[in-house]
């Protein structure tokens, strides 16, 4: 049977790219480094990917193999021999496996000619180009470029959401998880190398960056907002600050701003895009995820940096002709955020308390505050504490 590569074994690995495979008619293998986890596949054998909300039903997964990381040389053998690999590690964790991809490239060299492509599953910005050289600077340099022109580094836009996982209470080892049912994986089709592997739900895009900035200002901008909003009306779950029309009203008008500026910058058909915002909004309703407001608004000094879903939303905005009042709203919803039990928000706050919100902003979201968006911003962060909430 023909193996897929998957390193990583978590929600992502485990809840999504390992479907895609297993469907596809592969048998998986998992490379992590939790004993735990590879411990229970390997001794299971399968488990079941469960999905919750709107078309609700079990999908066992088998043919299914656990591979420990630090076996270097197992590693390197399954990569050699297997038809397609993934990455979902995490951003942090890609300089650690850069190594045994490139070991395992090396022994693939003296078995074939065929290409590997390497699905690259990581919330990263040119997460493609940067294990691309991490895993160059593993390879002697007289097979480099042969090497290099052989394999794959192809980016994908992840969208598919998992809720907070709960341990069986009957089978505390149980592998089983719970993921919605949305499971389209648009891919880099420029970095393909070779024919990629026909593989279920992956989809082969041009227009890379657009499927890229069309997830960061719609799916990740649209949660901030939920988030900093919800938070801020002391509403605990994603899905009720969806449903609270004060919220919603907001929300819709983040929505039409980042729609109309990502139409003028990708050309995406408007009803096209009209139908993908009314598909995200009916999935950010599906109860059974949990989503948190305070989940989908930690880490505030990630979410307000110039390129991210917010700032960077706004940016694309001006730079289109189109108006960000709304996200501005957002924008200084997000810097009154200050959970406790969030260390990112405490050095939010800290830093506005020793600093100001206009050298914050500056330093943070380089944004001026003498600038049209920053005088936005500072309107609404000020008008803030005296109204409660700012949607009203």
């Amino acid at each position: 049977m023909k193996t897929a590569v998957q390193f990583g074994a978590g929600n992502i690995g485990r809840g999504f790219i390992a479907q895609l495979f297993h469907e596809s008619g592969y048998r998986v293998i998992f490379v992590d480094i939790s004993p735990t986890i590879l411990d229970a596949i390997n001794h299971l054998g399968n488990y079941n990917i469960r999905i919750v909300g709107e078309g609700a039903s079990t999908i066992p997964i088998d043919n299914i193999q656990g591979m420990e990381a630090h076996d270097a040389g197992a590693v390197a053998e399954a990569v050699a021999n297997c038809s397609i690999a993934s990455t979902a590690v995490g951003a942090g964790a890609l300089k650690a496996i850069a190594p045994l991809i490139a070991e395992g490239l090396m022994k693939r060299m003296a078995i074939t000619a065929d290409p590997l492509n390497i699905l690259i599953c990581e919330n990263l910005h040119n997460a493609s180009d940067y294990l691309r050289e991490m895993v160059l600077n593993h390879l002697p340099p007289n097979v480099r470029e042969t090497i290099i022109a052989r394999t794959g580094f192809v980016q994908a836009v992840v969208s598919r959401m998992a809720p907070l996982q709960v341990p069986s209470e009957t089978d505390p080892f149980s592998l089983d998880i719970r993921v919605e049912a949305y499971k389209r994986l648009p891919v880099d089709s420029k970095c393909i190398a070779g024919v990629l592997p026909k593989i279920v739900g992956v989809i082969p895009v041009d227009n890379f960056q657009a499927q890229v900035e069309r997830k960061l200002y719609t799916h990740n901008c649209a949660h901030a907002t939920l988030g900093y909003l919800g938070y801020l009306d002391g509403i605990e779950f994603g899905y009720e600050a969806l449903e609270t029309p004060s919220v919603r009203k907001i929300l819709d008008e983040v929505l039409e701003e980042t729609s109309e500026a990502l139409i003028r910058k990708h050309g995406f058909d408007r009803e096209e895009h009209r139908e993908h915002v009314s598909d995200l909004l009916r999935r950010f309703a599906n109860v059974e995820l949990g989503d948190t407001c305070f989940r989908l608004a930690r880490d505030p000094l990630r979410k307000l940096a110039p390129d991210d879903r917010l700032v960077g939303a706004a940016r694309l905005c001006e730079t289109h002709g189109v108006k960000s009042d709304a996200l501005a709203k957002v924008i200084a919803a997000a810097l009154h955020f200050d959970a406790p039990e969030d260390p990112s928000a405490m050095k939010l706050t800290q830093l506005i308390k020793q600093k100001g919100v206009d050298v914050t902003l500056m330093e943070l979201c380089s944004i001026d505050t003498s600038e049209p968006l920053g005088e936005m911003i500072l309107r609404e962060y000020h008008n803030l504490p005296s109204n409660d909430i700012i949607l009203a």
